[in-house]
């Protein structure tokens, strides 16, 4: 709905002033058509009705002014009419041109006669009439009927009524209005509203007074969490930390986290929820007319397109709320992470404490708007059923607030053990359990004290071993079984998902599953893969051909779910698999150096061996012969060496040394 704004003006009638409300869209600078209203013979401008018709033409773009006037007789009604027709026309910050008129009872009568008295002025007609709850006789009078509906007779036929009356308004028996609505010259369109009294109210059930207490109750639960002063109190922190931070703690990913809960926050006071709420608390009935329901079975309740309004607006709400946790819990990482660095530690410390204390307000919100929304879709439900007018036909709303969140942030819905609580109890059962097996277990013999004595030989080994023979890998394994059967059903569902969006779902699920069981290798893989996923399933609604990509996806998710061995090259990161080649590049390089100093080391081994050849011999007591025969049996050898020592010369001096 669009915002309008509402003046109270003064209207001159004679000697005396009309009060009136003025009614002008903020977003509609030039308006050029409006809409006078007025009450019936026993209320004013402000009855429900005409409060809210004139809001919603207001926040449809047109101009709305109701007025009231205490006079019963209809002539004296019809010149307070003609006094604020001549008003709005002389207004001079608005260009009028079309002028509709309308009422609620007595006030519908004194718009038809005023409709019929500038019918035969051309400039100054009016172009249609609203008549709602049209007395057509007085109570249990219906031979009355002729004088009443005179001036709608006589209506010009260019000119259109709008009629809304219930079907048991006491006041307008249908089969006199409907042969009145045939004799009438102008274009007539009746809108009936079933079960509807003479004040459009309807006949409440015996659960409407249980339902609406407990939707006020939740609503009034909303309200204290939006107004608290705790949380206003942690939102004035908030601003005044961005506010000092601003220049020297703009660059770090702390403040960016920060600024992201404000943003979130900032999102919420605009959407004005608790403006809503209030609405709501004002245009449901209070305890003494709840009361009455009981007596007279009729009260006042919203209209059903106000609560599908309504709903809608808790559902963004609640979108919203589950966005803020998530912003809180990352700063909070991010805080939690510089104070293992030791950097801003005293700041860390007061923006985690902050972060820790709205989270927990917001979850607060976001549980009291799913019990609420539960209740106004009862409401709502009741309501449709008495007066049924959809204002939502292209949506549906959903079942309960964790159906909309999906799957993920249904979980903040559901209530968390307290910290510690379940180690205690654990704790507690295995000493239960270990009590009893205590008295039981009887050990004849132990087998320390048998080797201790050394008796050995004649000790038994068959009753220790007994109890061993009873275990099945079943049974000792309960775990990994498990582990394994969820990851083949897993598995299944992948091969059977035939589109992207089917394996995000399944995906979903195995996230969750691997994080109750803290498979953390598991989990990180499968969030990177739904990344993937949900980009894919955005090019699938697109309309493109994604086929060969799912089956690729399917093998990676195969790998994700049981990770052995390397991982499928479409499963790297890019980072991954330019880090992958600048490493094997380097091993490559250092591997060739290796080699090439291998070599040189060799040659220096070689010619140090020859070396100290030589020396033994020349210090060695020979006698000639001996050397001269030990030269010549080596001389064949040398000369060997000596050409294997020019080709490794040749070899060096190609490669430049």
């Amino acid at each position: 709905m669009e915002k309008f704004d509402e003046d109270t003006v003064k209207v001159p009638f004679g000697t005396k002033q009309l009060d009136a409300v003025v009614c002008v869209p903020a977003s509609v600078k030039d308006v050029h058509t409006a809409v006078i209203l007025t009450h019936g013979a026993g209320g004013d401008m402000n009855f429900k009705h005409l409060v809210s018709l004139a809001h919603a033409l207001a926040s449809s773009g047109f101009l709305c002014l109701r007025f009231t006037c205490k006079g019963l007789n209809l002539c004296y009604r019809v010149k307070a009419y003609h006094a604020v027709w001549d008003y709005l026309k002389s207004l001079q910050r608005f260009i009028i041109k079309h002028i509709f008129v309308g009422g609620r009872s007595m006030g519908s009568r004194a718009a038809a006669a005023l409709a019929r008295q500038l019918s035969d002025q051309t400039e100054d007609a009016v172009q249609g009439i609203i008549c709602l709850s049209f007395p057509l006789h007085p109570p249990g009078q219906t031979h009355n009927h002729r004088q009443r509906s005179e001036d709608l007779r006589g209506l010009p036929e260019h000119m259109p009524v709008l009629f809304v009356s219930g079907t048991d308004d006491n006041m307008c028996d249908r089969d006199l209005f409907n042969r009145m609505v045939a004799d009438m010259k102008a274009e007539a369109e009746v809108f009936w509203v079933k079960g509807g009294s003479h004040g459009l109210t309807v006949k409440g059930s015996s659960t409407t007074d249980a339902n609406i207490k407990a939707l006020l109750v939740e609503n009034e639960k909303v309200l204290k969490l939006l107004c608290c002063e705790i949380l206003q109190t942690e939102i004035r922190l908030l601003y005044e930390l961005l506010y000092v931070l601003n220049n020297s703690y703009r660059g770090i990913k702390t403040f960016k986290g920060l600024k992201q809960v404000e943003q979130c926050i900032n999102r919420l006071k605009n959407m004005k929820l608790n403006v809503a709420l209030e609405e709501l608390t004002d245009l449901c009935p209070n305890r003494i007319q709840r009361g009455l329901v009981i007596k007279t079975g009729e009260c006042d309740v919203p209209s059903q397109p106000m609560l599908e309004w309504l709903c809608l607006k808790v559902l963004g709400a609640a979108e919203l709320m589950s966005c803020t946790l998530n912003r809180c819990s990352r700063a909070f990482a991010l805080a939690k992470q510089q104070m293992k660095w030791e950097e801003f530690v005293i700041l860390n410390v007061v923006i985690t404490s902050m972060l820790s204390r709205l989270w927990v307000i917001f979850r607060g919100i976001l549980v009291s708007l799913s019990t609420l929304y539960q209740q106004l879709l009862e409401f709502l439900r009741e309501v449709s059923i008495a007066q049924p007018m959809p204002y939502l036909r292209d949506f549906s709303l959903p079942a309960d607030m964790a159906q909309f969140l999906g799957p993920t942030d249904a979980l903040k819905l559901l209530k968390q053990p307290k910290h510690g609580s379940h180690g205690k109890d654990h704790k507690k059962k295995q000493q239960k359990k270990n009590k009893p097996s205590l008295k039981v277990r009887q050990v004849k013999e132990d087998l320390g004290v048998a080797v201790e004595r050394g008796i050995v030989h004649g000790t038994d080994m068959k009753s220790f071993l007994k109890v061993f023979g009873n275990f099945t890998e079943g049974k000792s394994f309960p775990r990994g079984t498990h582990r394994a059967e969820e990851k083949q059903k897993f598995k299944k569902q992948i091969r059977e998902a035939t589109t992207f969006a089917d394996m995000a779902i399944h995906l979903e699920e195995m996230i969750l599953w691997c994080k109750s069981q803290r498979m953390e290798k598991e989990k990180r893989l499968l969030i990177f893969l739904r990344l993937k996923c949900h980009k894919m399933k955005c090019l699938e609604a697109a309309g493109y051909n994604v086929q060969r990509k799912l089956q690729s996806f399917r093998r990676e998710a195969y790998w994700a779910s049981s990770p052995q061995g390397s991982a499928p090259r479409t499963c790297r990161s890019s980072a991954a698999t330019r880090r992958h080649t600048r490493l094997k590049t380097r091993f490559q390089s250092l591997r060739s150096q290796f080699k090439s100093s291998t070599t040189k080391t060799g040659m220096k081994k070689k010619c140090q061996k020859r070396g100290r050849r030589k020396s033994e011999l020349s210090v060695s007591g020979l006698s000639e012969d001996g050397q001269r025969s030990r030269t010549a049996y080596e001389a064949t050898p040398q000369t060997i060496d000596c050409d294997s020592h020019d080709d490794i010369d040749d070899i060096f001096a190609a490669v430049g040394f």
